[in-house]
This record gives C-alpha cells, sequence and structure tokens, in this order.
C-alpha cells in the first residue's frame, strides 16, 4: 500500500512539472503570436508603400532602427527580411504547438494513471477495512 502511495507522489510531482512546462510553452505561443501579428502589420505597412520611384527619381526608402540610429534601408531588402521572419515566426509557432500537444497529452495520461492508482488504493482500503470488520465478528 505504501509503495503503490509512494508511486502516487511520483506521478503527481512528473504531472506537476509537466503543468509547469505547458504553462511555458503556453507562454512562448503566446509571445510568438504577438511577433508573428506584429510583423504581419509590418509587411502590411511595408505593402502600402509603392516599388517605383518617387517624383524626384528616387526609389522610396525605408528606415530601421539600429539602437539609437535610423539606417537607411532598401523597400525590396526590407520586405524580404520581414517574409523571412515571418517564415521563421511561424515555423516556430507550429514547433512550439507540437510540443504543447504533446506535453498535454502525457499529461493526460499521468493524470488517467494517477486516477487509477488512487482508486486501486482506496479498493485496498476498503477491502482492509472489510476485513478487519469480519475479524471483529469472529
Amino acid at each position: 500500500m505504501s509503495n503503490l502511495a509512494s508511486m502516487v507522489d511520483k506521478e503527481i510531482a512528473l504531472f506537476r512539472s509537466l503543468q509547469e512546462e505547458i504553462n511555458k510553452l503556453s507562454n512562448d505561443q503566446q509571445t510568438l503570436m504577438s511577433q508573428h501579428a506584429e510583423n504581419e502589420m509590418v509587411k502590411e505597412e511595408l505593402d502600402l508603400i509603392p516599388m517605383e520611384e518617387g517624383s524626384d527619381g528616387e526609389a522610396h526608402a525605408v528606415y530601421k532602427k539600429v539602437g539609437p540610429v535610423l539606417m537607411k534601408h532598401d523597400l525590396s531588402d526590407a520586405k524580404m527580411t520581414v517574409e523571412k521572419r515571418l517564415e521563421f515566426i511561424s515555423g516556430e509557432i507550429q514547433k512550439v504547438e507540437e510540443k504543447l500537444k504533446e506535453k498535454q497529452n502525457k499529461a493526460q495520461e499521468i493524470a488517467r494513471k494517477v486516477q487509477e492508482m488512487q482508486q486501486s488504493m482506496q479498493a485496498a482500503a476498503a477491502d482492509a477495512v472489510r476485513q478487519i470488520h469480519q475479524e471483529q465478528k469472529v
């Protein structure tokens, strides 16, 4: 009986650590989603800028903040950079979602296992009570 109780405790500890991992992955997923939305807005803004040259014969300039300085950036390079960033973030979101599903499935399996173990402990305790009760009658 005590062996089963220690096994339940180990499974519960494992379940709690999985819950912590699930919470961390959920936070990571939220961060990635906000980064993706941010980059989508940047992409939409860049798409509003015409690719052809302006009336002064110069290409439209895009500026990128690098530390305290604004650096001139080519529009096509800026669009390509944002596209690559979106692809990367989308890949990371997919990885996190897969890990999240895996951890959630493991947690559900452990929860089921703990429930079964607790039920068998309760059944064993009830049997022990019945046996004691019968011995007292005799």
